[in-house]
């Protein structure tokens, strides 16, 4: 069964400000949305897993982790998670440099409810399609770490464009050797051509 928040999205607000939480958890709940507020970026950290529809509002300047430290930390594990910050007209440099790192936007303070608003419409619009091609990377990640290491080394070779007689002399291999490892492999991702073996390294 879908659930409500499935269909609308989730948002999840970070700040440190308990009085400034309340009123972006206030005014982002008008888009029909599920808010989620947490006090502090550990927190949310702590409870955070990826959905496919999701938008994190954070404060840049907070204690113990910052925004910055958060969007590090989040882009470590491949977090598909739209971020826009809020900020101070000092920090505005900093800001730019977390969109270069790959946030979606920044506020400067003080902002207009309709300008996070609209933000906010626009990460989730863009979350879905990130959250499919992390569910992608998760699933080929899962499938390549079933070979060994030696099998890894030839697959990508053959990505490479190797021949199993390059990949012998390489190796210092025989070719048949190479070409029962080519088969293997071949069985543990279940894939039937060396174009889909390409695509899966890609």
């Amino acid at each position: 069964m879908t659930s409500k928040n499935d269909r609308t999205g989730t948002v999840y607000v970070v700040d440190d400000d308990p009085t400034v939480l309340r009123m972006l958890e206030a005014m982002i709940a008008t888009l029909g949305v599920e808010v989620r507020a947490f006090a502090s970026a550990r927190e949310f950290l702590d409870e955070y897993h990826p959905a496919p529809l999701e938008c994190l509002v954070c404060d840049l300047r907070m204690p113990d982790i910052d925004g910055v430290e958060l969007q590090k930390r989040l882009k470590a594990i491949g977090a598909p998670l739209p971020m826009i910050f809020l900020t101070g007209f000092a920090e505005v440099s900093v800001a730019v440099e977390a969109m270069r790192q790959g946030a979606l936007d920044f506020l400067e303070k003080p902002f207009s409810a309709q300008a996070l608003l609209a933000k906010i419409t626009a990460g989730l619009a863009s979350s879905e399609s990130q959250h499919t091609r992390w569910r992608e990377d998760q699933a080929r990640q899962a499938r390549t770490a079933l070979l060994s290491p030696r099998e890894r080394t030839i697959a990508r070779l053959v990505v490479d464009a190797r021949s199993s007689r390059e990949i012998a002399d390489l190796l210092h291999l025989s070719v048949r050797t190479v070409e029962n490892h080519r088969t293997r492999i071949m069985e543990k991702l279940h894939v039937e051509s060396t174009v889909e073996l390409v695509k899966l390294f890609l």
